[in-house]
């Protein structure tokens, strides 16, 4: 393991893309939202995926440049056809356009469609939240999860993430699969050779199973049983219906074809709080409500209670002073995709600095 600046891990990212024929500002957009991610101790999200974005680019799944077009639907409402281009990309510029307009009318919505993964979802929040409103975020993604009951998977994992500032100026951001496990932390346990959760997926008779290897010809199986379908279903009406996207098998999978595009969908929401109340009293009551939930008694396994966002803050702080940690696979993905681009590797220039030497 080692750990690189955050600006030098931003150009780094950046150089791949743009060797692989993106445009310069889709790949500052889309590095700077991957270390965004990894800054914040997320890595499934941050720059590991610029070797499958590559792979996609080269097959023509990800255009860019590409045509991004507006259509306005009413004095609040929007929607992006993002052509096939960058997630990242699409989403930033939703959630760009969500807070303009709540900033002139009070509250702004977008619709997305034929998009791709767009990363962490909470970073569109934390958008929104950096200027004073809050923020919502949804996506679909190719079906991995039963309806509650079934057996078959019908939805993806469907995140859904809430941010919104606070007075200490760490975003409250909530980000969360309505499946009972994210794909994320899946493909880590599957790396790592470890099984499943009891509890969280069927094999393809619909037998319970904790062997990560079953989920190819099984499903997952939504969060909180009823209460996680129903969510997942209401991201799926909003990002695949309403936006107009794939919904369901019409979403093409991120990671094991290369024949179709995935044509995802996004809804963008931005609320300008300042249109509902004083920011003053918002955040003096906000304050307080975090003060009463900082004040529960804690589980005897349990140091402290935490607030959503409280964590990710606290590692963003860490790694912008000590550089942020980067894990043995996605330094292998990285160092041989920018052997195949002909990128020089900053670690690779100077001796690395290993994250146990800081101990």
């Amino acid at each position: 393991m080692i750990t690189i600046s955050k600006d030098e891990l931003e150009l780094f990212a950046t150089d791949l893309l743009l060797a692989a024929k993106s445009s310069r500002e889709d790949a500052e957009l889309v590095a700077h939202s991957l270390v965004w991610a990894d800054l914040r101790g997320r890595q499934p999200q941050g720059v590991f995926r610029i070797p499958v974005l590559v792979t996609m680019i080269h097959h023509g799944l990800i255009t860019s440049p590409t045509e991004m077009n507006w259509s306005k639907r009413s004095e609040v409402m929007y929607h992006l056809d993002a052509g096939n281009g960058f997630g990242q990309v699409a989403g930033y510029r939703a959630m760009q356009k969500a807070i303009d307009i709540a900033k002139k009318i009070g509250i702004g919505m977008v619709t997305v469609n034929r998009s791709n993964h767009f990363g962490a979802a909470s970073y569109f929040c934390a958008l929104a939240a950096d200027a004073q409103c809050v923020g919502l975020t949804f996506t679909n993604a190719t079906p991995k999860v039963a309806p509650f009951g079934g057996t078959k998977p019908i939805l993806g994992t469907n995140p859904v993430a809430f941010g919104c500032p606070t007075s200490s100026g760490v975003p409250i951001l909530v980000d969360f699969s309505t499946s009972s496990i994210a794909g994320s932390t899946i493909r880590t346990i599957t790396e790592g050779g470890g099984r499943l959760p009891k509890g969280v997926a069927l094999d393809a008779s619909g037998q319970p199973t904790t062997d990560p290897a079953a989920l190819s010809s099984g499903c997952l199986l939504p969060a909180a049983g009823a209460k996680g379908y129903g969510l997942g279903l209401m991201i799926e009406i909003f990002c695949g219906i309403l936006a107009g996207a794939g919904m369901s098998h019409e979403v093409g999978p991120f990671y094991s074809t290369w024949k179709r595009p995935v044509n995802s969908g996004h809804m963008m929401m931005a609320i300008d709080i300042s249109r509902l109340q004083p920011l003053d009293m918002y955040f003096d009551r906000l304050d307080q409500l975090i003060k009463e939930i900082k004040s529960s008694p804690t589980l005897e396994h349990v140091d402290e209670v935490l607030i959503p966002g409280e964590v990710r803050g606290r590692f963003a702080d860490q790694f912008s002073r000590e550089g942020i940690p980067l894990n043995d696979e996605t330094i292998h993905g990285l160092e041989n995709l920018a052997r195949s681009l002909a990128v020089e590797v900053p670690w690779k220039q100077a001796a690395p600095v290993s994250v146990h030497d800081k101990q």
